[in-house]
């Protein structure tokens, strides 16, 4: 019979699902585990929540929803129960990685992204046909098999979730998966970096955040997330995002060159919005987006021409004025844990590799503080070569709530006195954007530099991880 108390491996829930292995928990506190359907000898998932009753009533109802939806990419709902002291949900299990895990390391071409977000629209469409929405769309529960399938799984329609809300979500998926950074506006993974931002924190199009994303492209995503446009409905964006899939060479995604006109004539637009037409207005506005970006970046050269010597003299009150970027290699990065076990150490030096898309990150921990309770913390280690003064450290984060520090020092062959002996020149800090800069004061000179992690924020699945995905260190 089904035991009562603590999941355990082992277990046999229903006299029939066996617990193999725990796998997570979710961002609500729910256990995800892998598991065994014993009367059909198939894999599965079982998400179990406790106490069941009316706690788990939302859960349940979902599952109930979901189990009607028989979809090529909804993954199938098989069971659901409540015992009370516990209610579990028993679902398909796919065997693969999900669109989160796999942008945070670099991003998909077009025809993958366009692929997959079609791939989502199709299963969104087919939930809001039984009119309800998921409420869960995010680069978490699109999961792409090992076998070549695009999954969405865990609905989670509450009375705040609305179809409207799906197809904004499915816009900030199609930017992630070009991009490899989610738009905070929409509820999605917390260990993905925001997406880029103007100076007033406006988002910028995908193109004007990672140049290379067709225009075509760079506009639909645009006229999704504007909070300003009703979108369309999931099913006009699977004929959008089809038309895309099935256009053969690359005339419906040219990079920005001309207007709509030059886009496939022979097959052209379909406007399934207010403003799905993609006017010539949007193109104006990321060139000017970009424009002011280029002119504020540029030097005032009529102020430096009327007063050279003024000019001259901020340069040498602000040694920041002529320092350089160093430019960095994978030998000069190495991780400092001495408790760990080195299985944290890959992917260390995507965090120096000039491609913001990129990262390391940290294992997942069960608590905040001090990694689990289990270290004080843990730091990426830069070696200069020689001795420089450093005026600045930027470093780009996966997410908000890290806790880090800038330490300094001279000698690193000891990793543990690197921890005891380094001078902090600044934090610690926990940074509330995506990015956390770092200023020593004037006349720091050292060899090595540590990024120092003390604390960790949460991600979905109610675990703690961080991501750091690019260190830029500039020094005189």
């Amino acid at each position: 019979m089904t035991q009562v108390g603590a999941p355990a491996v082992g277990e046999l829930l229903a006299d029939r699902y066996r617990l193999d292995e725990h796998i997570n928990d979710d961002s609500t506190g729910r256990q995800v585990w892998r598991g065994t359907d014993v009367l059909l000898a198939r894999p599965v998932t079982v998400v179990l929540r406790t106490p069941g009753g009316e706690d788990a009533v939302e859960m349940l109802q979902a599952a109930v929803a979901a189990s009607r939806v028989n979809h090529a990419h909804i993954v199938g709902v098989y069971d659901a129960v409540d015992e009370g002291d516990r209610a579990y949900v028993v679902r398909e299990w796919v065997e693969g990685r999900s669109l989160r895990d796999i942008v945070i390391h670099s991003p998909l071409d077009p025809r993958h992204a366009i692929a997959v977000t079609l791939a989502v629209a199709e299963a969104v469409t087919a939930v809001h046909a039984t009119g309800v929405a998921h409420g869960n769309v995010h680069a978490g529960t699109v999961l792409l098999s090992d076998d070549d399938r695009v999954v969405l799984s865990d609905p989670r329609a509450d009375a705040a979730a609305t179809q409207t809300g799906d197809v904004r979500a499915i816009g900030a998926t199609l930017y992630c998966a070009l991009t490899g950074l989610w738009p905070k506006e929409v509820p999605g993974p917390a260990i993905l970096p925001d997406a880029a931002r103007d100076e007033a924190g406006n988002l910028l199009p995908p193109a004007t955040a990672l140049p290379g994303v067709p225009g075509y492209l760079d506009r639909l995503t645009t006229e999704l997330l504007d909070p300003a446009d009703a979108p369309p409905t999931a099913a006009e964006l699977v004929d959008e995002l089809s038309r895309l899939e099935g256009t053969e060479g690359t005339d419906a995604l040219e990079f920005v060159a001309g207007g709509d006109d030059d886009l496939h004539p022979e097959q052209p637009a379909k406007p399934v919005g207010r403003r799905f037409a993609y006017a010539i207005a949007g193109m104006l506005v990321a060139a000017l987006v970009a424009l002011l970006v280029i002119t504020n970046l540029l030097p005032d050269d009529e102020s430096a021409e009327k007063d050279p010597d003024q000019a001259t003299a901020q340069e040498s009150q602000d040694p920041a004025a002529t320092a350089q970027q160093i430019k960095l290699d994978a030998s000069q990065v190495t991780l400092i844990d001495p408790k760990g076990d080195g299985d944290e150490n890959d992917g260390v030096e995507l965090a120096i590799d000039g491609k913001p898309k990129t990262g390391w990150q940290t294992n997942e921990y069960h608590n905040r503080s001090n990694f689990g309770n289990l270290k004080e913390g843990m730091g990426l280690l830069i070696d200069l070569g020689e001795k420089r003064e450093i005026t600045q450290v930027i470093v780009n984060l996966g997410s908000d709530g890290v806790e880090l520090s800038l330490r300094a020092g001279d000698d690193a062959s000891d990793p543990n006195a690197v921890i005891a002996d380094f001078k902090t020149l600044d934090g610690p800090k926990v940074n509330d954007g995506a990015t956390e800069r770092f200023q020593p004061e004037a006349g720091s000179s050292y060899r090595y530099l540590m990024i120092w992690l003390t604390d960790l924020p949460q991600i979905e699945n109610g675990h703690y991880q961080a991501a750091v995905q690019e260190i830029q260190v500039y020094a005189n």
